[in-house]
């Protein structure tokens, strides 16, 4: 499923990055890379920027980059 449509406080393990090479490169200079877990803390209006955090390091992304990342549900609220 991707990215842009789990719901808020769920759980999630990255399968795939987006497609923008410059923007795989920022993630995964961050850590975010194919199987790190991360949750959705908060969503912003549809369509709108989603609020992720992975251990310490908390992030945001435009719902375009979100919708272009595979993910599979770890945990529901």
């Amino acid at each position: 499923m991707p990215l842009s449509k789990v719901p808020e406080g769920a759980r999630v393990s990255i399968t795939s990055l987006p497609f923008h090479p410059a923007l795989q490169r920022r993630l995964q200079s961050m850590g975010v890379r194919p199987g790190v877990e991360v949750e959705v803390l908060r969503r912003g209006k549809p369509g709108g920027i989603l609020h992720l955090a992975s251990g310490i390091l908390e992030f945001m992304l435009r719902h375009e980059q979100a919708a272009e990342m595979d993910v599979t549900l770890v945990t529901t609220l």
